[in-house]
């Protein structure tokens, strides 16, 4: 049976739990459809926004005004560790299927934890003030911090994993952006694997911005009415959710035209007027029906974007009609004990199409930093992998859905159809049919007749269809070894230029020349080369 499930946390109790929870109950797993109740609760914890991450067998929960990770397993429906750091933990978020645990410290700083080997890598003081939210995108390639300090950094995940990197200087963001004014609250990632994917974040100067995390481009700026708390994005990206210090809920449609009386739509990746401010509508404000509940802290959307959940101050969980952005119903009877800081759906269990898990993490291996740090950028002796293999690992994927969740079309499929496209036309058609019906003007045959055997043909024709096909593969091929062979060469010629540029560096600090002078000779000497 088809379920839907979601977890809230809250932080630090402000009143006595009712009766209809128990005490020191923190985390609540409840069921949302078919029966709306409760399946679960986790006690000892108290977690701020942004500090609850989940994954199929455990709960990561980084605790207020601490400087520890609570654990919990989701099967067992205990507590299993209590993981300290040095710094207290402001954001939480998994990456790499759940594997590596990214956390956001108070200091600024990121941590990254893979929870089955017990590494941990640490990079340098990256914001100026606490990271206050952390996105990974759906290819696990970039990892974006938010911070108090107006920024958002990207950074390319594989090169923070990766042993290669020694010392804290190499761990680096590829770039900033700093188009904010105030601390951002919130951050959201789209959900596409291509590179056409987008971010969302809102600040507390009252402006929610869309822009290309691959190229810093804002793709929309909107002002908001409030001081957003939380943020969402619907299933296809097409608009974005924002909760407000007083409750209430903004619909922003990300795909409508600057125009308000245009009507039409626009691309979401135009950038022409990205920097232009946009208000938006007042009718598109989801208002409460009463003030009985306060600022909606979490707000998080179900598995067909159709229904909208909210967690408030009060404790209270609402659950809104997107279509009509009324409150259906509040979820649970009672408000919970405290604020609710925290609010995620579940993935949709039951359903036909889910495949079976490949792996299962047995027990969590706490971090040990420096543990496996190497100085030749090998992988250590010691570095071992804590992880059960339920199934094959091979994939049975076919090339359409590759294709289709890959983040462009792959060498082999482009290969594959120029090749149709310059053998088409080559073979010529069969002789026509008296007796059969003619054929329109836009018709055109993607599969051959069953009736007609290509090798009936007459043997020219056959041998001029493969003849193409050679030539077409032919041409690839040398236009595949002149890329490899230019490619080869700016890659010599950049790591001429490094090695370049290090012995002299070397060669000056010898003489006792100043960092600032040796900068000054390498920037001219690079634009002298450019």
């Amino acid at each position: 049976m088809v379920a839907e499930h979601f977890i809230a946390s809250i932080g630090a109790p402000d009143k006595p739990p009712g009766t209809n929870v128990a005490k020191d109950a923190a985390i609540f797993i409840h069921e949302f459809q078919p029966l709306a109740a409760q399946r679960a609760i986790f006690k000892k914890s108290a977690t701020q926004p942004n500090c609850l991450a989940v994954s199929e067998d455990y709960l990561f929960a980084a605790q207020a005004d601490k400087a520890v990770v609570n654990v919990y397993n989701r099967a067992k429906g205990n507590q299993e560790a209590v993981v300290p750091f040095t710094e207290r933990i402001t954001s939480l978020v998994l990456a790499c299927d759940n594997t590596v645990l990214i956390l956001g410290t108070v200091e600024g700083r990121i941590f990254l934890w893979e929870v089955c080997t017990g590494r941990q890598i640490t990079t340098a003081q990256a914001h100026l003030q606490a990271v206050t939210a952390l996105a990974v995108d759906p290819t696990s390639n970039f990892l974006l911090s938010a911070s108090a300090d107006s920024n958002v950094h990207v950074w390319a995940l594989p090169s923070l994993l990766s042993f290669s990197n020694t010392g804290l200087e190499a761990y680096s963001q590829l770039r900033t952006f700093s188009s904010h004014r105030a601390e951002v609250t919130a951050l959201a990632v789209g959900h596409s694997s291509s590179a056409c994917n987008i971010a969302v974040t809102a600040s507390r100067d009252k402006t929610c911005l869309v822009w290309d995390y691959h190229t810093n481009n804002v793709l929309r700026t909107y002002l908001l009415h409030s001081v957003p708390q939380s943020l969402a994005l619907d299933a296809a990206d097409r608009a974005a959710y924002v909760g407000y210090d007083d409750g209430s809920i903004h619909q922003l449609n990300l795909l409508s035209s600057s125009k308000a009386e245009s009507g039409q739509l626009q691309s979401l990746l135009d950038s022409s007027d990205g920097t232009a401010p946009r208000q938006p509508s007042a009718r598109s404000r989801w208002r409460l029906p009463n003030s009985s509940t306060d600022s909606a802290l979490s707000i998080s959307l179900s598995f067909d974007s159709c229904t909208l959940l909210s967690g408030h101050q009060s404790g209270a969980i609402l659950a809104w009609d997107v279509a009509s952005g009324r409150v259906q119903t509040n979820i649970i009877q009672q408000p919970l004990p405290g604020p609710v800081n925290n609010l995620v759906f579940l993935p949709v269990t039951g359903l036909p199409a889910d495949s079976k898990r490949k792996r299962n993490v047995p027990t969590i291996i706490k971090p040990k930093f420096g543990a496996f740090d190497t100085t030749n950028g090998s992988v250590p002796g010691n570095y071992a992998l804590g992880m059960d293999l339920v199934s094959g690992l091979h994939s049975s994927h076919s090339m359409f859905k590759q294709a289709l969740t890959a983040p462009s079309f792959g060498q082999a499929l482009i290969d594959e159809g120029l090749s149709e496209l310059v053998a088409w036309g080559k073979i010529a058609p069969p002789a026509a049919n008296d007796n059969a019906a003619p054929a329109s003007d836009d018709f055109m045959a993607l599969d051959a007749d069953d009736s007609e055997d290509p090798r009936q043909l007459p043997l020219e024709q056959q041998n001029a269809a493969l003849t193409a096909q050679i030539e077409s593969l032919r041409r690839l091929q040398t236009a595949s070894f002149d890329k490899i062979e230019k490619i080869n060469t700016e890659r010599k010629g950049l790591l001429l230029r490094e090695q370049k540029r290090l012995a002299k560096r070397g060669s000056v600090r010898a003489n006792g020349v100043g960092h600032h002078e040796v900068d000054m000779e390498e920037t001219e000497d690079s634009s002298d080369e450019d």
